[in-house]
């Protein structure tokens, strides 16, 4: 009576194994072969399979099962369910299968069949599997197909190695068929069919950069001996490195041979992987090259990979002790270097397997920055056997803007800053603040955005204060504080700026300087600082009537050109008034960039600026006394306009106005030196004050003044055309700032 069969073959891991008869009822069996790394065809596909019954230790039988049409799904009969099937899978070019004789080879002798690496991939690949038909049923049984073959790859990542060559020399010719071995027999017992021959890539004509390849195919085998040497340019050099290949190579097992550039060498390690899982685990060869985890003293948040050949380091940094495997005779080598990583090697008593003991300590890895790695290897002499990883993970904090905290965690601007300082984003299970000591002025303030995609994100401002006393240059720090929600795993970064203003008034929507620039312009110590300003707020006109003529003098600024950063003092030659370092050209400030002739902070203003001050673009103040009148906008303001007869650098330069402008009870005052329009001496418009401005190529807003007893009844506020050369007096406004503190 012949009995119908249900076998399933699957891949390289066991699967439960659903009941599928075939429509004429008899039970059936399933080759199942997992995806796998590479070309699925190539690597998992079924040509032909082939059963072989067992009894008693003796081939019995010998079966071609039939195929349902359903996938790898295969039905067979049998006269009765007992014995065991092995299943040969793509057995097509094994030469011994023909010689398996039913009656007379025994399980010993099967077990013992021995191929090269081609039999063993013809096409596809030749795969093993075994079940027992004793007690099965129906319902059939799994069976677990594996590749009889290795596979050798070489795999290199470092955008600076290019792999020229590749040699392996050591590798036996024949290997067993199955993982089963005879009884009592390894595989170290089978014939040696070690050759003298070697296997030689080049790839020269096109070099392996960041990719794997697959270079050969390996039988299983014990003592294998074998050693690659591998060729790679690195460095503007060319390497030669050798590397000895685990002395077990086993069966259905991808190994490959990663290749790093470290300092000016190169080193290799050799790395094996299931087949089935479609990448390199990372465990080292035997014991070589492997963490001790339990003798190891890892902190919290230290991660050691499966294959305990990587160790992954958060990058709020930790202190840990790792303890190395590998052979008695083995040297450990530290490769690469990060900044705040220090690593030691640490006396420890040589054992079978223990040769090292390393102390890592890792400091707070700052934003920005990217995983980085440093390689301990172990070798033996001059052959690399394994090779554990340190992965220091990259920040997750992003910082986009001004702030840059270095490696140090301080970001020093080193001169006033203020407005957005950063954009901060973080994973959204942490949170931001921003802290002061006791005494300082909360000069930062941080601005949560909102949370997307996991991540949450901060501003980062810097404030102004307006007439700051503290404003003299002294510095100001501040802390930027990421954490969990809860406080802990705190990261704190300093940012410091130096604390510089000018005295200022607010009319309308703008914050304007109360004095004119002089000396250089981007330097506070050239200017009047908050806590210098010598005048009231309200009382700056009057003074400026009655103070000496040299601190007058001093008070009225400098003249500038466009593009040259310093003042243009005031001088006499004997005969007459100049500015010193008057130049025949110069670039246009309507078009400069508006901060880029003034302090840190402020700009030049534009042409809505000065409008406020003014009717029209061609406008009569009046003469010496006060009146009212609308700008251009409609705000009341009224003006209070004096003159003054003075000597300056101990001539008479002649008569000068000073106008106040009022709006909501606050005074801003203007006055300055007349404008020099040419380079010749005394060519100065002792009244007429040319004003920097910002936006318009060719016209500027200017004050024409004339003195009471020449054309009394006239100051006018005009903008109107001014060629470049032209000197002109600048007066700030405040760069508009979204923080203000008090």
């Amino acid at each position: 009576m012949i009995f119908p069969a249900l076998l399933a073959f699957a891949g390289c891991s066991e699967r439960t194994l659903e009941h599928l008869p075939d429509a004429t009822g008899k039970p059936c069996f399933r080759l199942d072969v997992s995806e796998m790394q590479g070309d699925r065809s190539a690597d998992s596909r079924i040509d032909d399979v082939t059963l072989y019954l067992f009894r008693s230790g003796v081939l019995e039988e010998t079966i071609i099962p039939e195929h349902s049409g359903q996938g790898n799904i295969f039905s067979f009969g049998t006269d009765k369910m007992s014995g065991q099937i092995y299943v040969l899978a793509n057995s097509s070019g094994l030469e011994p299968a023909a010689a398996l004789v039913p009656g007379s080879t025994t399980l010993d002798e099967f077990l013992s069949v021995e191929a090269t690496a081609d039999e063993m991939k013809p096409s596809g690949f030749l795969m093993t599997g075994k079940a027992d038909l004793d007690g099965m049923t129906g319902a059939g049984a799994a069976v677990r197909m594996t590749r009889s073959a290795a596979r050798l790859d070489i795999l290199t990542e470092d955008r600076d190695v290019r792999v020229m060559e590749v040699t392996v020399r050591g590798l036996a010719e024949k290997g067993p068929v199955h993982s089963g071995k005879a009884a009592g027999q390894a595989v170290s017992d089978l014939p040696d069919t070690r050759s003298g021959t070697e296997f030689v890539r080049d790839f020269s004509d096109a070099p392996l950069h960041n990719a794997r390849e697959t270079l050969l195919y390996m039988v299983p085998q014990d003592n294998a001996g074998a050693v690659a040497e591998v060729t790679a340019e690195f460095g503007d050099a060319l390497h030669r490195f050798r590397t000895a290949l685990p002395e077990t190579i086993t069966r259905n097992t991808v190994y490959t041979l990663a290749v790093h550039g470290n300092g000016t060498g190169i080193s290799v390690a050799v790395l094996s992987g299931d087949w089935e899982s479609g990448s390199v685990s990372g465990s080292g060869q035997s014991l070589r090259g492997l963490v001790d985890v339990e003798n190891s003293e890892l902190s919290d948040g230290i991660r050691v990979s499966s294959s305990r050949d990587t160790v992954y380091v958060p990058y709020t940094g930790r202190d840990f002790v790792l303890s190395i495997l590998g052979e008695p005779s083995a040297g450990v080598t530290v490769e690469g270097n990060i900044p705040g990583v220090e690593i030691v090697r640490q006396p420890s008593s040589r054992s079978l397997e223990k040769v090292a003991s390393v102390r890592v300590s890792s400091s707070l890895r700052m934003p920005g920055s990217v995983e980085e790695k440093i390689y301990l290897d172990v070798h033996e002499g001059n052959v690399s056997s394994g090779r554990v990883v340190l992965v220091f993970e990259a920040s997750p904090i992003v910082v986009d803007g001004m702030l840059d905290f270095g490696e140090d965690g301080v970001c020093d601007f080193a001169k006033y800053v203020d407005g957005e300082l950063a954009v901060i984003t973080m994973p959204s299970d942490k949170v931001l603040s921003v802290e002061f000591a006791a005494g300082e002025d909360p000069w930062m303030k941080a601005v949560e955005t909102g949370t997307e995609s996991g991540q949450r994100t901060y501003r980062i401002l810097g404030g102004w204060k307006p007439n700051d006393p503290k404003a003299d240059g002294r510095s100001q720090e501040g802390l930027v504080v990421i954490s969990s929600a809860d406080g802990s795993d705190r990261e704190s970064y300093t940012v410091r700026r130096l604390n510089l203003g000018l005295p200022v008034v607010k009319m309308g929507d703008t914050w304007w300087c109360r004095y004119n620039l002089r000396g250089n312009v981007k330097d506070f110590s050239d200017q009047i600082k908050c806590g210098e300003d010598p005048a009231p707020r309200d009382a700056l006109f009057e003074m400026l009537l009655t103070m000496p003529e040299n601190d007058l003098l001093a008070l009225m600024g400098d003249q500038y050109q466009a593009g040259n950063p310093d003042g243009l003092p005031l001088r006499h030659d004997g005969f007459a008034f100049y500015y010193e370092g008057m130049n025949p050209s110069a670039l246009n400030f309507g078009l400069l960039d508006p901060s880029e002739m003034a302090p840190d902070g402020y700009m030049i203003p534009d042409y809505r600026d000065y409008a406020f001050f003014s009717a029209s673009n061609d406008f009569n103040l009046g003469g010496i006394g006060s009146r009212q009148f609308d700008n251009m906008s409609g705000q009341r303001l009224d003006v209070r306009i004096a003159e003054r007869n003075v000597s300056f650098l101990g001539h008479d330069y002649g008569t000068v106005a000073f106008y106040d402008f009022i709006h909501d009870g606050s005074h801003w005052t203007l006055f300055g030196l007349g404008h020099q329009w040419n380079t010749v001496p005394g060519n100065i418009a002792g009244m007429n004050i040319l004003l920097a401005t910002y936006g318009d190529a060719g016209r500027t807003w200017g004050m024409e003044g004339y003195s009471s007893t020449d054309r009394p009844g006239q100051n006018w506020i005009k903008f109107a055309a001014n060629n470049t050369v032209k000197t002109r007096t600048i007066r700030c406004v405040k760069t508009p700032v979204e923080y203000i503190y008090e």
